[in-house]
């Protein structure tokens, strides 16, 4: 299944060309925390919205203290929220 981001007024899509220091990644929504998906739908200005456990975000909603990285690969914080809408 093709991961799509589903903030409003964006058309990111895996597999999308890029430049590499412009890479793109996928986060599912936090299904199982409450308060920060809440967050999260929030800053979407989607309160009212309920995300499926196969809907994603795009890295591009989040600031780059929102990530962590191990081993070369990038991991979304624990605490991160989206902020760039």
């Amino acid at each position: 299944m093709p991961k799509y981001c589903r903030a409003p007024h964006c058309s990111n899509a895996a597999g999308q060309a890029r430049p590499p220091a412009r890479r793109l990644s996928f986060y599912k929504f936090p299904l199982h925390d409450a308060a920060r998906l809440r967050q999260w739908l929030t800053q979407m200005r989607r309160e009212n919205w309920v995300p499926t456990r196969h809907q994603h975000l795009c890295s591009d909603h989040f600031e780059p203290s929102c990530f962590q990285y191990r081993w070369g690969v990038r991991y979304l914080r624990p605490d991160a929220i989206p902020t760039i809408f």
